[in-house]
């Protein structure tokens, strides 16, 4: 392998984008501040003390929003996509013995349940919503999510990524004696960080190093293009922009109304609880003794020479509520925080569909985008993890697997709940016309087609 222009630090450097970072850093400010920390207020492998605003309903609907799209992406009881198969991609399945594609699709999908994937999975919803973007590691069976905290992406004018740079710490001790030999031996248990370089080559494959102290320590890999474990995800992309603009960044004037004005009513409020007793100079009265004394003592003095003193006025607390609530209730369409949806197993496929659909609208198309970098590269994982050779097989053949994502993968589920639906409609009509004796004049094998059709039957 020809030897890198840069070493993966100085690139690492090169991609960085410390304005970008900046801004990020406030979104998160607003909303949830431990999904983005301020450089510097976390310490090496330590909980340090974070900042937070005077306000938690960002918080609150950037929570809510993360998992019901979580919910709606990776449903529990349903698989998150399905496979329109050829003919010549059906044999092959033939071949490998996989009669039951349904199975297949299932216990795939499954997998995205293990070791606490799911719960990674609605992280990487935080992130997006308020960074834009995130970067997934499949791996053993889980999931690693980084934040443009820990990676650098570098993108074609269309948003493909070309090349990743993820820099993460990594002890001295945990790391192979092959390894180890390679960097030197270390005094302490000090910390390294551990650069992984990511690259696209022409051949549409991906090569995969690491250093660490500017040195290869030789864990090279290589992955077709339907395979590689790092999947890079952005909320909304701009062509042009080389990272994703997240959900936040649209709604950031409100947010940043709501956080000022909420300081500005605590500081008020708290302005308003503080008492002052205001003594006249010319008046008699020991304020020296009262000061000190306890509830019920004896204080010499006219009290008319002391009189207590409080700022503030109610009714602007009130003005400054009433517009923090119709700023809330902006946030509160804008994040879905006001859909119904439950929570578990029991929620139904016409549910998810409807939070799909929902998703669709109040987001501008983002659950459709998120369904084609999101749920496409983690497909073909699953079911490579699932079957080892499947999918190298369909490589190997050239053949085409169609993986139907998004509100199209939702449909099978759906097509159930409209046969449903059309069953109802029809034991509800039909008994109708027999028994006001209008089957004579109506064609009831019509009227029943009829319904079947509106419902998508």
């Amino acid at each position: 392998m020809n030897n890198p222009q840069y070493k993966l630090s100085a690139l690492f450097a090169k991609y960085r984008d410390d304005a970008l970072l900046s801004k990020l850093e406030e979104y998160a400010q607003w909303t949830i501040p431990s999904v983005f920390p301020r450089e510097g207020s976390m310490g090496n492998f330590q909980n340090a003390s974070i900042e937070y605003d005077f306000q938690s309903k960002g918080a609150l609907v950037v929570n809510r929003l993360a998992t019901k799209l979580a919910r709606t992406l990776f449903p529990a009881n349903t698989s998150f996509f399905r496979m329109d198969l050829s003919d010549e991609v059906k044999k092959l399945f033939q071949q490998q013995q996989i009669d039951d594609i349904l199975s297949y699709e299932n216990k795939a999908c499954e997998r995205i349940f293990l070791n606490a994937s799911y719960a990674q999975l609605v992280q990487a919803m935080r992130l997006l919503i308020i960074t834009g973007e995130c970067l997934l590691f499949r791996y053993n069976d889980s999931i690693r999510v980084y934040s443009l905290r820990n990676y650098v992406a570098k993108r074609s004018a269309l948003g493909d990524v070309l090349e990743l740079v993820i820099v993460e710490k990594k002890f001295y001790s945990e790391l192979d004696e092959a390894v180890q030999a390679v960097i030197d031996t270390q005094p302490n248990d000090d910390q390294l960080d551990l650069y992984t370089h990511v690259k696209k080559t022409p051949q549409g494959t991906w090569v995969v190093r690491q250093e660490i102290n500017g040195k290869d320590i030789g864990t090279h890999a290589e992955y077709i293009n339907k395979l590689c474990p790092y999947i890079p995800v952005t909320w909304n992309f701009v062509n042009g922009d080389n990272y994703g603009r997240g959900y936040v960044e649209d709604y950031a004037a409100d947010l940043f109304k709501l956080s000022e004005l909420s300081r500005a009513l605590a500081e008020y409020e708290l302005e308003m609880l503080r008492i002052l007793h205001i003594v006249n100079p010319a008046g008699i009265f020991d304020t020296h003794t009262a000061e000190s004394a306890p509830s019920g003592t004896y204080v010499h003095g006219d009290p008319a020479a002391v009189t207590p003193y409080e700022s503030g006025e109610y009714n602007k607390v009130l003005q400054i509520r009433q517009d923090l609530q119709l700023i809330e209730e902006r946030l509160d369409v804008a994040f879905m925080y006001t859909g119904n949806s439950r929570d578990g197993e029991r929620v139904t496929a016409y549910e998810i569909r409807a939070n799909a659909e929902e998703a669709e609208q109040v987001l501008g198309g983002v659950y459709s985008q998120l369904s084609q970098n999101l749920h496409l590269p983690l497909a073909y994982l699953l079911l490579h993890e699932e079957n080892d050779q499947i999918i190298y097989d369909i490589e190997r053949e050239n053949l085409k697997l169609n993986i139907l994502t998004g509100l199209q993968a939702l449909s099978r589920s759906s097509e159930n709940q409209n046969l449903v639906v059309a069953c109802s409609e029809i034991n509800t009509v039909i008994p109708t016309f027999t028994q006001l004796g209008l089957s004579k004049k109506w064609n009831i094998d019509t009227i029943a087609e009829s319904i079947l059709v509106a419902n998508g039957v």
